[in-house]
């Protein structure tokens, strides 16, 4: 971790059932990217408006993106990124990409879509600890949905938007919301935060 006072809480678990909960969830993680991915799409995928396109179109599309997030998450350690703003130029540069292949079929694609899908992806394959981010962690931003609205604005007092997050396509407007929850944060990473975060918000959902 580089956030200096990130508190982990380390656990033994039989590696037996952590294999299998890791196949329950990710399904074959022969290809970790490719399943982390995979997983990160099926969590946006709804909010997607395909019309009519071609299964074969689809498909197509989710490899061009796979074959970027590979490529630029191999690139994502300390060596590369060296402070926050690298990163954030690193995410606004990606996230362009993603909507630009969709765009290129004809299918509205926004940055709420594409943050969820890169956010999610890393935090998959830091879950799935093939990556661990050292030295660049406390720069990793957020997965936003509604559940992390709702936590943002209750626990740190930062108003949600209006509009839904899959419609949100103003990535200034994206990078000032990710940067408000990085100045409330003290001595925690974001990621952390919203490890813990998120997960308070869905059970309190489900009560």
């Amino acid at each position: 971790m580089s956030k200096k006072f990130d508190k982990i809480i380390k656990s033994s678990v039989d590696q037996d059932i952590l294999l299998f909960l890791k196949f329950a969830y990710f399904g074959n993680t022969s290809n970790p990217l490719e399943a982390a991915s995979r997983s990160a799409y099926h969590d946006m995928m709804r909010t997607i408006r395909f019309y009519d396109l071609p299964q074969s179109d689809r498909w197509e599309m989710r490899e061009k993106v796979n074959k970027v997030l590979k490529e630029e998450i191999d690139w994502l350690d300390s060596s590369h990124i060296k402070s926050q703003s690298v990163f954030d130029s690193w995410h606004r540069k990606l996230s362009d990409e993603i909507k630009m292949i969709y765009q290129s079929y004809g299918i509205e694609f926004s940055y709420g879509q594409a943050q969820k899908w890169i956010n999610m992806t890393i935090k998959y394959l830091y879950i799935l600890e093939v990556q661990s981010f050292d030295g660049v962690f406390e720069y990793l931003h957020i997965p936003i949905d509604n559940y992390i609205f709702d936590s943002v604005e209750n626990l740190l007092g930062i108003p949600r938007p209006k509009q839904a997050w899959s419609r949100l396509d103003d990535y200034d407007w994206y990078l000032c919301y990710q940067e408000a929850i990085r100045e409330k944060l003290s001595g925690i990473s974001p990621l952390r935060w919203e490890f813990r975060e998120w997960l308070n918000a869905v059970q309190k959902k489900g009560d």
